[in-house]
């Protein structure tokens, strides 16, 4: 494994500790409500030593503020580790708590929190270490504080809360609401907090706990541009397969690294591609239920692993891993996976997508990631607009019924409540004899909708999406002709989509395959001799001037030929004219003449002509109700040399 870049750079920081150093943060005032802060040239990582200075060019988070790192890796939350000042972090998964404590490849001392973690242990740390360094799920978070207060700390004062990959509270809002909510009223009582993510959320979807704080972001001057090799395919699981066994049948080097967030389809593709133990890592929750329920479906073979075992040639993540976790692997592909059929597995492009983007560290193909997909089978009855509209009348509703109840006398409000049979649970719920309206939960509901109905209904609308957060789209189509050809030997593939793609994998430098462009290119050529040919002897240019016609590019081609003129003409006759069926010696003629003009044969053509060349007899068949007169091509003459 390759060591981690962050763990071996210089970081220095002020001696003062503790107290002291946590009252000097800076905060971002709510007058201000955007900053930025601009990288220096040449910086990686926000603790990185500058050169111009020979100081580090950041030593401590922007303080209550939602901090938009902008770039994954950068070294944020090791920042909020290393420094002197008090911190706790609360991230969202147990794996990623684990990834930045017991899993650590140096000697600091970071406790971390999460079921099976006791709360002697929080006070025992807390009496023992100093400064404090805590990493916490968010579900763990209420606890600590409780834990830190009897150990005699004022945690709301005496830390400061780091609140990681904060975008993922909006995620799961619907189904961790609880959780997410104590976080958030905890976070609310700290003196110094900040949300951090690389990946924020649209700005008008954010939380309404949140919406208040004002927005510090980093100006990076360079990041990195990713490309999205983006394959549409009916059957991700299959196409999924096939690339596994590409790289074990083949001792290639690779190694795949999968994300999708089904353990089903995890072990639909290991059972399909038979993969061994040996050949396999996979990553998903162990929490509670889910760790017994994932296993059982993974099979007692397939052990659950953490991020940072050792990799193998075919990885599998889940959502656990989505977010935070460093993944290190200089020979690692990343594999993206939407099921149009799984809503689970549609990620979020400007959220969760570009997460993982960022997961492979050290990937000498970190900036090439294919996002194997299948588009949504939901009715496209209602538009995004128009959901929208609906969503915002009934919120709109809710908050003015609510309004209305509130404003009574709290003896009529509760004999009014009790007598309330149904309430519209989305938005709307009864919490100390008043009605509260959750606007989350309505913006939860537009963006699942964008993301289920909208985005992946087509691939328009993906590749907008994906453009729209600045990625690269590369959309490769010669996967889906080398299935048509590879499977079937009819399969009906136009010339110009073969010839367009043997000129894409002629020109471009390849993105990432498991078979290189010339292997391609030669599969193509074997079957479909023409295109090469057309290709090498005219030229894209040509080609496209003929307007990809088969029969003109082969009359083209014979003019070019070293033959005798005479059998240029009976070339070229031939690909013009059907045998042993009626031709009007009008477009005979006319044809003719067209042929000698492209050999420069100074001669006016006669329907006569083809006597030369060809057993010809004449018939006069009614073509279109009309008597006309033709000719019939019997059979070939025999041409000397």
């Amino acid at each position: 494994m390759t060591t981690n870049n962050i763990a071996n750079q210089n970081w220095t920081f002020p001696i003062n500790e503790g107290k002291d150093c946590l009252q000097a943060m800076p905060s971002v005032g709510n007058e201000e409500r955007s900053s930025i802060i601009n990288a220096p040239a040449g910086v990686t990582y926000l603790g990185e030593i500058n050169k111009e200075t020979n100081k580090p060019w950041m030593t401590v988070i922007p303080a209550n503020c939602l901090f938009n790192k902008k770039q994954t890796g950068c070294g944020a939350t090791e920042l909020a580790i290393r420094n002197s000042i008090p911190t706790i972090i609360a991230m969202p998964y147990v794996a990623l708590v684990k990834n930045k404590t017991i899993y650590r490849k140096d000697d600091i001392s970071v406790l971390g929190v999460y079921e099976g973690i006791q709360e002697q242990d929080i006070i025992d740390y807390a009496q023992n270490h100093s400064p404090l360094k805590i990493a916490v799920t968010y579900d763990s978070l209420p606890r600590t504080i409780r834990a830190l207060e009897t150990a005699g700390f004022n945690p709301y004062k005496d830390t400061f809360l780091l609140v990681d990959e904060w975008h993922v509270l909006f995620n799961t809002y619907s189904f961790r609401h609880t959780a997410i909510k104590n976080l958030l009223a905890e976070a609310a009582k700290f003196g110094k907090a900040t949300y951090m993510t690389a990946t924020p959320i649209e700005q008008e979807y954010v939380l309404e706990e949140l919406k208040h704080l004002p927005i510090c972001e980093i100006n990076w001057p360079h990041l990195q541009e990713v490309k999205i090799r983006s394959r549409q395919t009916s059957k991700p699981a299959h196409y999924i397969v096939k690339e596994c066994r590409k790289v074990l049948d083949k001792g290639l080097p690779h190694n795949l690294h999968i994300f999708v967030n089904s353990v089903e389809f995890m072990k639909k593709v290991t059972d399909l591609a038979k993969l061994t133990p040996e050949q396999v890592k996979v990553v998903c929750s162990v929490s509670g239920d889910n760790g017994e329920n994932n296993q059982r479906k993974l099979g007692k073979d397939y052990p659950i692993g953490q991020p940072s075992d050792p990799v193998k040639k075919i990885n599998f993540y889940t959502s656990t891993c989505f977010e935070g976790c460093d993944i290190y692997d200089e020979n690692g592909v990343t594999f993206i996976v939407s099921d149009g059929n799984k809503s689970h597995t549609l990620l979020d492009i400007s959220t969760l997508f570009t997460q993982i983007c960022g997961r492979l560290r050290d990937s000498k193909y970190k900036g090439e990631i294919i996002h194997v997909y299948s588009t949504t089978k939901y009715s496209r009855d209602v538009t995004l607009d128009e959901f929208v509209a609906s969503t915002k009348k009934v919120l709109a509703e809710a908050v003015s019924y609510a309004d209305e109840i509130n404003e009574l006398s709290e003896t009529t409000r509760i004999k009014t409540l009790s007598k309330i049979k149904y309430i519209n649970e989305q938005y709307v719920r009864i919490e100390d004899n008043r009605l509260i309206v959750d606007k989350n939960l309505a913006n939860m509901d537009i963006v699942n909708f964008k993301i289920c109905r909208h985005i992946y209904r087509t691939y328009i609308n993906l590749t907008d999406e994906l453009q729209r957060n600045g990625y690269t789209i590369t959309r490769h189509t010669f996967s889906e002709i080398m299935e048509k050809i590879e499977n079937k030997d009819n399969a009906r593939v136009t010339f110009k989509d073969l010839f367009d793609e043997y000129h894409r994998l002629k020109t471009t430098k390849p993105f990432f395959s498991l078979e290189s462009h010339e292997d391609l290119c030669a599969q193509i050529a074997v079957k479909y001799p023409l295109v090469k040919q057309a290709y090498e002897e005219l030229g894209t240019a040509k080609v496209q001037a003929l307007k990809y016609h088969v029969g003109n590019i082969k009359r083209e081609l014979m003019k070019r030929q070293p033959a005798p003129t005479e059998y240029k003409i009976v070339k070229m006759i031939n690909t013009t004219f059907q045998k042993q069926t009626p031709i009007a010696k009008s477009k005979v003629k006319a044809e003719l003449q067209r042929i000698y003009d492209d050999l420069g044969i100074k001669q006016r053509a006669k329907a006569a002509d083809l006597n030369k060349w060809y057993e010809v007899k004449q018939t006069t068949p009614k073509i279109n109700g009309r008597t006309t007169a033709c000719m019939t091509i019997i059979r070939d003459r025999m041409i000397a040399k």
